[in-house]
């Protein structure tokens, strides 16, 4: 499959809502971008990284950077893939990247990245990426 990243193989699946969809009757530009957090919250979790988890580590995330490039269009009800997997795991920032595929007629919607800082809970700053979650992350 010409989609498949180069980084890890895990995915996402969703299917398009109705509610996804523009007055032209494909995905509206900007719900990829919740598509590629829908990815990201599901590998985190898959990889044992859940929100209550960073909770209890006492670290947050915020987006710094997001970038798309739109290849094709998704429509109702269409099934998709959202391949994500790590880039750069820098001090304090994670950079992933992102495939929004519909396997249907191996079709690659959109790519991107996404780029997060670390944050305390505690004093809402910067804080280095765990070394669990570096670890759990290039496993």
């Amino acid at each position: 499959m010409p989609a498949t990243p180069a980084f890890p193989t895990f995915y996402h699946p969703l299917r398009v809502r109705y509610a996804d969809t523009d007055a032209q009757g494909h995905v509206y530009f900007a719900n990829y971008l919740t598509y590629a957090d829908e990815g990201l919250s599901g590998w985190m979790r898959h990889i044992g990284w859940s929100s209550e988890r960073t909770e209890q580590v006492g670290i947050d995330f915020v987006f710094a950077d997001a970038q798309v490039q739109f290849r094709s269009r998704a429509f109702f009800e269409d099934l998709l893939h959202v391949h994500v997997g790590v880039e750069r795991i820098g001090r304090t920032s994670l950079v992933t990247r992102f495939v929004v595929h519909r396997p249907k007629d191996d079709t690659v919607l959109a790519t991107g990245s996404l780029v997060q800082v670390c944050l305390a809970v505690s004093s809402r700053e910067k804080m280095p990426v765990p070394d669990a979650l570096r670890t759990d992350l290039q496993a």
